[in-house]
């Protein structure tokens, strides 16, 4: 009796330690992938590497999977490589059907939306952000999702501004920064309220609206500067530069924008770096120093012509992603619903062989009874 009661205190043991590993494993795989997500804008390289590090611990859920493939789509975004990024959104999307933790469904369903609304692709985008707003809409604790709606607000400001006007993308730029307020993780409301406020000052911009527009930058540099998010910080400062130049402050636009550049050097994002040559050059040629401006239109060119090839390769591989997607559509539906056609095909002949009988036979009554009729 005795023997026993060691073996069950050992086995007791053994599995306490067992659950305790467990545990201490998917806190490791949780804090891996948080840092991974904080580094996304400023290391995508670093996240990377880190969400594959958590991707490969052998204690890996199938939520952390997806939330480890969604900050690795995101990473490959924020280097402005679509290609890669698509990779990772096909294998979130074949995950999709096994999620069943709610507001988890929102966020990937907002993030997929973000992909194609990247790629210009706005009616899938918008597809996709309906899904996860009925979602979002039907959930009663709705503190604890406001970055979600704020997500799915700011993205539907991204494309009303293309499809529509900037009055119609302003409101969802607002009612994003309303839900962002709410938001309860710091960081997470920093980065946000960062890019909504950038996004409100283009439109404003575009608007005529200079003072307006350069408060919301300002606001933009302030809550990037908490984070020390760089590359944000170079993008309001890139956005007030181009208000200092429509002002014709060209001196004080390039400082701007050189102070901008400097911040943002270590990031590598192609379509900032973009901009901030392209600012460059025209304001260099506005004071002409064409010197510095030729320097500059030379770098704006180059990164150009890259990003249209990089945009041009991921959305033809996007659209046939989305052809094969409808064609299996397609094939599964004649697989269902052949059988179904078929039978109905056979009812339907064999209604008009019986009923072509029936009147074969009536008439053949009818002629019966008419000569009856003349005898």
């Amino acid at each position: 009796m005795k023997k026993w009661n060691k073996y069950s205190t050992l086995f007791f043991l053994a599995g306490c330690f067992f659950i305790a590993q467990a545990v201490y494993s998917q806190k490791e795989v949780d804090s891996i992938i948080k840092e991974a997500n904080k580094q996304i804008y400023e290391n995508p390289e670093l996240a990377i590497e880190l969400a594959q590090k958590a991707y490969n611990n052998p204690e890996v859920t199938v939520r952390n999977k997806i939330n480890i493939l969604l900050a690795i789509s995101t990473a490959y975004s924020s280097k402005r490589d679509y290609g890669k990024s698509s990779e990772y959104v096909e294998q979130i999307k074949e995950l999709l059907p096994k999620i069943n933790d709610v507001r988890q469904k929102m966020n990937i369903l907002n993030r997929i939306a973000g992909h194609y609304q990247e790629l210009q692709i706005y009616d899938k985008a918008l597809e996709y952000l309906d899904e996860s707003l009925v979602l979002i809409e039907k959930y009663p604790q709705k503190d604890s999702i406001q970055s979600f709606l704020g997500y799915n607000a700011t993205l539907r400001g991204f494309i009303y501004r293309e499809q529509m006007n900037c009055d119609i993308a302003l409101t969802y730029f607002n009612k994003a920064i309303e839900a962002y307020k709410k938001t309860l993780e710091r960081h997470l409301m920093n980065a946000n309220l960062s890019i909504c406020y950038y996004n409100k000052g283009n439109c404003l911009l575009s608007l005529g609206k200079n003072e307006e527009a350069e408060a919301s930058y300002l606001k933009s540099i302030a809550h990037a500067e908490t984070i020390e998010a760089k590359s944000l910080i170079a993008f309001g400062q890139k956005g007030l530069a181009e208000a200092k130049t429509m002002e014709g402050n060209y001196n004080e636009a390039i400082s701007l924008l050189k102070d901008a550049s400097t911040i943002s050097e270590s990031v590598g994002d192609l379509i900032l770096n973009q901009g901030l040559y392209e600012g460059l050059s025209n304001n260099y040629l506005a004071i002409h120093d064409y010197d510095h401006y030729t320097i500059f239109h030379n770098k704006f060119i180059t990164l150009q012509e890259e990003n249209k090839k990089s945009e041009r390769k991921t959305v033809n591989q996007s659209l046939i992603n989305l052809t094969e997607g409808k064609a299996k559509e397609i094939e599964q539906l004649k697989t269902h619903y052949g059988p179904i056609q078929i039978c109905l095909l056979i009812v339907v002949l064999a209604s008009l062989i019986l009923l072509l009988r029936f009147v074969f036979f009536e008439e053949k009554k009818l002629k019966k009874l008419q000569e009856k009729l003349k005898n």
